[in-house]
Formats: C-alpha cells, structure tokens, sequence
C-alpha cells in the first residue's frame, strides 16, 4: 500500500523504528470516516480491532507543537488543520495547495497554523507519520488464512481494513508519492509501512502450504499492489470501492493463494449481520 515498495524481508526491527521516529506525539484524537462493516470480535479479534482504532486516532503534532504539551483544546485544532489539509490536497494537489487554503477549511488563522506546524511540508510530515501508524496497525490485523469460509472472512476483514486506511488517506499518499523520492524520511516511512503489511500478507500465504511456482513474497507484493492500483482506478471512474468490490477481491486472492473454494453465500447478497 502507498507510494513506495519494500521487500517484505526488510525486518520488523526496521518497521518498527520507522513507526517509533514517525511518532511525535500519542494524543488521541477522532478519525473522520468510517470503513467497511466487520463481524463481530473474539477476544483476539477485539485486541487487534483496538490495536487499529487507536492508531487510527493518533494525532501527531508538528515541529511548533512537539516542544510544548497540548491540552484537549489544542489536540483539537490540530486535528482541524490535519483534516483540513486532506480535504485541500485532494482538491487541489500537494504542490498547489496553500496555507491560505488549509486555514480556510479549518476555519482559522494563519497564527493559529504556525503554533502547530512550521510549513505546509512539516504538516504533511505529520499526516504521513499518522498514515504509518496506521498502516503499521495492518501488520498484526491478519490472522491464520484457511481455505474455508472462516479463512475468506478472516481475510475479507484485512481487506475491509486496508480499504479504510487507503480512502481515508489516499490525499497524503498521492502527496507522500510525490515528494518519497527526494527525502530520505519520507523514503524510510514509506519502506517500513510497505514493507509490513506485505510482509505479514506473505508470511500467511507461506503457512498456508506450497505453492508450485509460487514466491510468498511477490505474491503478497503483487496482492497490496493490485488493491492499491484497484482504489485508484475506482477513485479515477467515480466508483465506490463497495462491499461487493472488496468481495471480489477477496475471492480472487482467497481462491489463488489459500485455496478457496466458493465464497461464503453472503458474500453474494452483501453483508451479513454475522460480519457485522
């Protein structure tokens, strides 16, 4: 997922690192969009699923705004200026947007902008470093993958996740896109998320036994990059990636690489109040 690739054998040391550097702050804030309906948690399904939540709330400050603590007041309009940015990039672009702009969504000043970040790069520093984290979240949100409906839903769970993640924050990927290739930061962020979620993808398809002429690796490679492309094909048309697109998807990695048969008979009516 996102604008750079990495072999999934980079290591979970260097993921991690890159998730601890990302992070500036751990004050929790509201994530704006909701994703995809799941089926109801076990236990270890409910740890996971907080494990994703809160990163999903974390808000990281930029320069200004790490040297000094913030109450409830400034977390919020912090938050305000994140979500006002990704509104603005994906109106206008990374390189076209303004601070005037940002400032306007979020309706405030130009002060209030430079108490929390020291430029429009520094903000979006700050909004890749919540995306990692985010992202970072999908490397433990996928469990055992079987060839039986139990294994479809397991998967059809991760997948619902990663479509979350990639709709909430396809503006910051397309600007992080832009800029990965001439900061050495921006790079070792986009390496450690990358890498991760490929990385555990490719882990559950080499547990799911052999197979003849295939690499889990680029196999799991091959998977983030077709659902990544997907969304921007979906974004391009003016077509929600819905329930029954993810669906599909589903299917076709579950058959391909885990051995599955037909799907689940919900899959074909929507979801189901089992899968909440």
């Amino acid at each position: 997922m996102g604008p750079a690739s990495a072999r999934p054998g980079s290591g979970r040391s260097s993921r991690s690192t890159g998730a601890r550097s990302a992070s500036t702050s751990s004050s929790a804030a509201t994530a704006g969009q909701t994703g995809p309906a799941r089926r109801s948690a076990t236990p270890a399904r409910a740890t996971k699923a907080t494990g994703a939540r809160a990163a999903r709330g974390a808000a990281v400050a930029g320069e200004p705004a790490s040297k000094r603590a913030l109450r409830s007041q400034g977390r919020k309009t912090m938050r305000k200026l994140l979500d006002a940015a990704m509104v603005v990039f994906a109106r206008r672009g990374y390189h076209a947007a303004r601070v005037d702009d940002i400032v306007k969504v979020a309706r405030t000043s130009h002060g209030t902008f430079y108490l929390y970040f020291s430029n429009k790069e520094d903000l979006l520093r700050a909004l890749v470093a919540e995306a990692g984290e985010v992202v970072a979240a999908l490397d433990s949100a996928l469990g055992e993958v079987r060839g039986d409906a139990q294994g479809w839903n397991e998967l059809r769970d991760w997948m619902g996740r990663f479509s979350e993640a990639w709709q909430r924050y396809a503006p910051v990927l397309r600007a992080w896109t832009d800029l990965v290739m001439s900061d050495t930061e921006l790079t070792a962020q986009a390496h450690a998320a990358a890498g991760g979620v490929a990385a555990t993808l490719a882990a559950r398809i080499a547990e799911a036994g052999p197979h003849r002429g295939i690499d889990p690796n680029a196999a799991a490679e091959a998977v983030v990059a077709m659902v990544d492309r997907f969304h921007q094909l979906r974004q391009f048309s003016g077509e929600p990636v819905d329930d029954a697109a993810l669906d599909t998807l589903t299917t076709m990695v579950h058959r391909a690489l885990f051995g599955g048969g037909d799907p689940p008979v919900r899959a074909a009516t929507g979801r189901s109040s089992s899968r909440r």
